[in-house]
């Protein structure tokens, strides 16, 4: 009878088959369940809100805004009244005040708007403003 010798070969998958990377599998499912509920719930319209924090998705609107300004002296007062009607209840309207002749900001005013279409408020200007006036520009809305 002949005989047989068993010898050990250095076999890189080891006793059960080959390995499968199941700590890195699982992690990378957590992760990418975790990115997918902060996505939806921030569609959903939970999460931070503000200056600088990008929006997912847009809004559809119409916005106006008018402006007057009054002096006295060295100091003067802005007041601006708008409206803003769209697909949303909520929205933020920023408000840019500009010197006629030279386009130049001079003022700036955000307004939250939520559950009714005007807006208004006043806002301090440095008096007095250039020979042709001001005129006030929606500047962004949110």
């Amino acid at each position: 009878m002949p005989t047989h010798e068993w010898t050990l070969a250095n076999d890189p998958y080891g006793k059960g088959g080959p390995r499968k990377p199941r700590k890195t599998l699982i992690i990378a499912l957590v992760l990418s369940g975790a990115v997918a509920l902060l996505v939806v719930l921030r569609l959903l319209g939970f999460g931070p809100s503000g200056e600088g924090v990008p929006q997912l998705g847009h809004k559809t609107y119409s916005a106006r805004a008018d402006c007057q300004m009054s002096t006295s002296g060295n100091s003067g007062t802005v007041t601006i009244n708008g409206t803003i009607s769209g697909d949303s209840s909520r929205f933020t309207v920023t408000v840019e005040v500009l010197d006629a002749a030279t386009k130049q900001r001079i003022a700036e005013q955000t307004f939250e708007v939520r559950d009714t279409t005007t807006f208004g408020g006043t806002t301090a200007v440095p008096a007095p403003a250039g020979s042709a006036g001001i005129e006030c520009r929606i500047a962004k809305v949110v």
